[in-house]
């Protein structure tokens, strides 16, 4: 297993212990009294926690500032399509008849 997945797993049983070892019933004021349990009360801001972390702190993929043929962050070089074996160059004389022809 790698190294994230078991630290992973720990902080989760670690929370889930926690989570039910909290049972008992507890006044909370949400612009108001409310009476509920413990475990509502963490596992709801947990999860709060946890989605807003994920929006904070997401990767944001990298797009290249230039595309090219073979390496998608070289720039583009004209020489590059003259090597290419079906470039106007590499044909004969026949195979630009044919092309003219269409």
């Amino acid at each position: 297993m790698k190294p994230k997945t078991i630290i992973i797993a720990v902080l989760l049983a670690i929370v889930v212990i926690v989570l039910f070892n909290n049972k008992e019933e507890s006044s909370f004021w949400f612009f108001g009294d409310i009476r509920t349990s413990k475990l509502l009360i963490l596992g709801v801001f947990f999860l709060i926690g946890v989605i807003t972390g994920g929006v904070l702190f997401r990767r944001k993929k990298v797009h290249p500032k230039e595309y090219g043929i073979t390496n998608p962050n070289a720039p583009f070089t004209p020489t590059a399509l003259d090597e290419h074996p079906y470039s106007p160059s590499n044909l004969s004389d026949e195979d630009r008849e044919y092309i003219r022809r269409d």
